[in-house]
């Protein structure tokens, strides 16, 4: 069983990583790096309430691998630090604003994303059990 989650894992981390390079290269934006991480959480949020009952290679596969390649926080800290960077001529008593709001920005829509997708997940999984 193990074997299988650490094969899931790492096929999903494959494909999640690929499509998230995929999208950066495509329209390489701070924004994008927004979306991805906020529509990553919403469907981990989906996942870990619809895939409760699925086999533990499953929900590995899909959390870690796929939607844990997708997601990047370590993205989100280096964006936040080229910002506050970039910035240095800005005019503001605090030059890194614009990196740590970046970053709360980032962390405030996931969590709303996460728990929009953890009840949506709720409301699948009990449709389908009914």
């Amino acid at each position: 069983m193990l074997l299988r989650s650490v094969a899931a894992v790492l096929v999903g981390g494959a494909l999640g990583t690929t499509a998230r390079a995929l999208l950066q290269l495509a329209v390489p934006e701070w924004w994008m790096l927004l979306a991805i991480n906020a529509v990553g959480s919403a469907l981990l949020g989906v996942a870990v309430a619809a895939l409760a009952d699925a086999p533990a290679w499953v929900r590995h596969g899909i959390g870690a691998g796929l939607l844990g390649g997708f997601t990047s926080f370590s993205a989100v800290a280096v964006a936040s630090v080229v910002a506050a960077a970039a910035s240095s001529g800005w005019p503001t008593l605090i030059p890194a604003l614009p990196g740590i709001a970046l970053a709360l920005g980032m962390l405030v829509a996931c969590l709303l994303a996460a728990w929009a997708g953890l009840a949506l997940g709720h409301r699948l999984a009990k449709g389908r059990a009914a």
